[in-house]
């Protein structure tokens, strides 16, 4: 063989490495993981959103779902092994993934927390959400507005229904409401006649609808058995207004209507607004929430600083969370055709 051939064969060998390290760099350099809890069709939903809009622009995504902390655990633990760019989070628990999130930190992994914060870790670079303790607020002001309380209107009897205690957003959307509420439990203007109105006495295992209800019909065999009208109930989402609302049915409820809030704008929850069974939900755009993490993600993969407008509110425990947070709407049978 003579020194021209030997010096092709080199060559192309040297080009053949160049373009496969080439190769490897950039899919390496589009490679995101997202992990959401799997509780709901929206979760779904948005999950699979996020993955084909980033896959149209080149991003090789690892999507996967967790129906329980532990589970999500192992798929985070797989996820880091990988080593992708970018971690996005749907927390299935908000407080139970400090300890592998280390790793990922280690790593040098950015992480980016969907819609719930995930709590006690250093580890979360970005937080994408909606102003929850706002949509809480919203709840409150509009129970505020319809019983004309800022007139000194009342007293009304309200029951106080919260989401799960291991939601950060449960205790947020709580928080804002009861912060409007309060000042009209002190003036008597608001009368809660099972007088549960703490978190722990009024959380919703799981979100769960079923425990909701079972919780309702108990307040109303206890405190309103003998004619008493409810006013309000303080629902912190859709599914547990539902809840509610089989409660108040199944247990013959004969009174007067009482105001019904909710969140995330269900389709069962907008055929009860146009019933009349439930009074308002708070529209979350997922289109926008989802469309706000894509440009973050980008952001944070391309090396640059993502748009954010909080960076004060929402502290997990260890730091400051850099936040962008999308603005939620209120629904009620006026303005419910605005949900597609």
């Amino acid at each position: 063989m003579n020194r021209i051939s030997v010096f092709l064969i080199l060559s192309l060998l040297g080009l053949s490495v160049l373009f496969t390290g080439c190769g490897s760099e950039s899919e390496s350099g589009k490679n995101v993981a997202v992990t959401f809890a799997n509780s709901s069709a929206s979760w779904q939903r948005n999950g699979d959103t996020i993955k084909k809009t980033l896959e149209s622009e080149g991003f090789a995504v690892d999507l996967q779902f967790a129906d329980s902390d532990k589970q999500q655990i192992e798929q985070l633990k797989a996820m880091i092994e990988s080593k992708p760019r970018c971690i996005v989070i749907g927390a299935v628990n908000s407080g139970a993934l400090g300890e592998v999130l280390k790793e990922a930190k280690e790593q040098q992994i950015p992480v980016i927390a969907y819609d719930r914060l995930v709590m006690n870790t250093d580890a979360v670079s970005y937080y994408a959400s909606f102003d929850n303790e706002g949509v809480g607020q919203a709840m409150g002001e509009y129970i505020e507005a319809a019983l004309n309380l800022k007139s000194g209107a009342g007293p009304f009897n309200i029951e106080v229904f919260a989401g799960d205690p291991g939601d950060n957003n449960a205790h947020l959307f709580f928080s804002g409401a009861m912060d409007v509420l309060k000042p009209y439990f002190e003036k008597g203007q608001l009368v809660c006649p099972s007088r549960e109105t703490s978190f722990d006495q009024v959380a919703t295992k799981d979100w769960n609808p079923k425990n909701a209800q079972a919780r309702m019909e108990k307040l109303l065999t206890a405190n309103y058995s003998d004619g008493k009208p409810l006013h309000a109930v303080l629902s912190p989402n859709d599914g547990c207004a539902g809840g509610i609302v089989e409660a108040l049915a199944n247990k013959g409820y004969s009174g007067p209507q009482p105001i019904i809030t909710g969140q995330d704008a269900d389709p069962a929850a907008l055929e009860n607004i146009r019933q009349g069974k439930q009074t308002i939900t708070i529209f979350k755009n997922p289109e926008l929430l989802t469309s706000k993490c894509v440009r973050m993600i980008k952001a944070v993969v391309e090396g640059v600083q993502p748009d954010i407008n909080d960076v004060k509110t929402y502290n997990n425990g260890s730091i400051t969370v850099p936040a962008y947070l999308c603005t939620p709407y209120i629904i009620d049978k006026d303005n419910i055709d605005m949900v597609k």
